[in-house]
């Protein structure tokens, strides 16, 4: 109901009220997603004259009371009350009774049953039998939209950090990379570290050495291990008495079905190292910079023999950012801060600058991208990979065909 109205994918003809006023659409409205009405602004003509404000759907008039917009002033200024069935005439609260148009037979039946067919689907794209044949300019043309709609929806995530930190781009990136580099799985005790470290704190803590031992004493994974360890921990209890810290439960850690390469302890030293870097970055934007970091740090050579603290590896491990990391870095944090920033100030060099840095990288490697190669898309860069996820998070997953581009160009075949 909700896609006839928007689109105007009604059969054209003299259209009428159910007490035979004529209706012209001017202007459908807007689909509003708050309380209310369902769709507001719109301008219609009923028997010559022009409305404008609010219309309401359903699938019977009688919804209108079921509903109990009888008594909510709200729906006051609906200007028509659009039902696939009229079986009653409803009132507003101030005893109006809006024009009540019905479009049961003004409407293409193949068009719902095709409709129909994409929510019946039980794969996980519910047009995949017609998406090879689909037009490659419906493909791409939505690959477009995603792309930017990830980034905004990525920035809905940083704005909640950005007023956590009251507007501190700094600690905003610090977080942001935190949790990116420690993953899906420590998330939370990630947060947790950034909290029990503030920016702040590891502005005053300019020996790499004595920063890393201050983040493995604040993580609660440091102790008398080996000599390596006895010295960190020997540096933090002193880093203690000037910055008395409450150190995390290493409980809170995780580690089952990880890559040891992925281990905490291994992230919290390259959290870290990297920290001078995205300081002098989030400076260099500032300044009008959009670039990315430039040196990537390297590791100190323990880690070279280990994946966790103490624990010797079997073999020689690289001490470098290995490309992918780099990317994900690139992809998760640095292009949507950029975009978020670009946003929040009004400089949208720096959301194009964003689009960019994803459109230099390839194209990801991970369940949502080989559902659409199977089904024959060609992607070019993380630019289609990240709007993949977007596209199937929030249009294929949940089925919402009717305001996905190539869904709406599928159901509008005539074949």
């Amino acid at each position: 109901m909700h896609y006839l109205w928007r689109f105007q994918a009604l059969k054209p003809g003299h259209w009428q009220s159910t007490k035979s006023k004529s209706i012209r659409v001017l202007d459908p409205g807007f689909h509003n997603t708050d309380s209310g009405p369902d769709f507001s602004n719109a301008r219609i003509e009923i028997d010559g004259q022009i409305w404008a404000g609010s219309v309401e759907i359903h699938l019977r008039s009688s919804d209108w009371n079921r509903h109990r917009h009888q008594y909510d002033e709200a729906y006051n200024n609906v200007i028509l009350h659009v039902v696939y069935e009229a079986d009653q005439t409803v009132f507003c609260t101030n005893n109006y009774s809006p024009p009540c148009f019905e479009i049961k037979g003004l409407f293409d039946p193949q068009l719902y049953w095709r409709f129909e067919q994409l929510m019946q689907s039980k794969m996980a794209i519910p047009c995949a039998n017609s998406f090879l044949s689909a037009p490659e300019i419906a493909k791409q043309a939505m690959l477009s939209r995603c792309a930017v709609e990830r980034l905004e929806h990525m920035s809905e995530k940083l704005a909640r950090l950005y007023g956590k930190y009251s507007g501190d781009w700094y600690s905003l990136v610090y977080e942001k990379l935190a949790v990116s580099l420690l993953g899906k799985a420590n998330a939370e005790p990630a947060e947790t570290l950034c909290e029990i470290l503030p920016i702040g704190l590891l502005r005053k803590i300019e020996k790499p050495d004595s920063r890393l031992a201050f983040f493995l004493g604040a993580s609660g994974l440091l102790s008398n291990l080996d000599r390596q360890c006895g010295a960190w921990l020997s540096e933090y209890k002193y880093l203690l008495k000037k910055y008395p810290i409450e150190a995390m439960n290493k409980l809170q850690w995780k580690y089952s079905r990880m890559r040891p390469l992925a281990f905490p302890d291994r992230r919290i030293a390259l959290l870290s190292s990297l920290i001078p870097s995205a300081l002098n970055w989030m400076n260099s934007i500032y300044s009008g910079d959009s670039n990315l970091i430039g040196d990537w740090p390297k590791l100190s050579d323990y880690w070279a023999s280990h994946y966790r603290l103490g624990k010797k590896a079997s073999s020689s491990l690289s001490l470098t950012i290995s490309l992918s990391l780099q990317d994900r870095i690139k992809i998760n944090v640095l292009a949507p801060i950029l975009f978020f920033y670009g946003r929040k100030t009004a400089q949208p060099e720096f959301q194009d600058r964003a689009q960019e840095i994803w459109d230099e990288l390839p194209v990801e490697s991970n369940r949502i991208v080989n559902i659409y190669e199977q089904l024959g898309l060609s992607m070019r860069s993380a630019l289609d990979s990240q709007a993949l996820i977007a596209w199937y998070r929030h249009y294929c997953q949940p089925k919402k065909c009717l305001t996905c581009t190539l869904g709406k160009e599928l159901l509008n075949r005539n074949e």
